[in-house]
């Protein structure tokens, strides 16, 4: 049995509405897909900050005058791209009569390797267990 003329008619018109909304959607999709990655970037950047940090804080529970040692230790738990130099700055600083490990990486745009202009900080309480040379008890 053949389709009513009206059916067929209709048919025709819609031919091309498919390929057409889907070339609209696209770039939504692609938007969509690139904001997941960048939420994805942030994720890994501030796990690494924080796993950065509280190695140098266990660094530098141990050896507190020894920076240079305390940034290699911290390097050690960041996967490159982050732990350049340009991308990584690690340090100690003092605050609420405590002292705190610092690591500081530059936000990836799209890329690892591909900084932006935000930093992503984590920090870690130094628990001393010698203390530093200098001070007094």
């Amino acid at each position: 049995m053949a389709e009513p003329r009206s059916a067929r008619a209709r048919r025709r018109r819609d031919d091309g509405a498919v390929i057409v909304e889907f070339a609209a959607a696209v770039p939504f999709m692609m938007l969509a897909l690139a904001l997941v990655w960048q939420v994805l970037l942030l994720g890994i950047t501030s796990m690494y900050a924080s796993h950065g940090a509280a190695e140098a804080a266990r660094q530098a529970s141990v050896t507190p005058d020894d920076m240079e040692r305390v940034g290699e230790e911290a390097r050690k738990r960041v996967r490159p791209p982050w732990d350049g130099e340009d991308v990584m700055t690690v340090s100690v600083v003092e605050r609420d009569g405590g002292r705190f490990a610092r690591v500081t990486l530059a936000m990836p745009i799209f890329l690892p390797g591909v900084t932006g202009p935000w930093d992503i900080t984590g920090e870690a309480l130094v628990v001393p267990e010698v203390e530093p040379r200098g001070t007094t008890p």
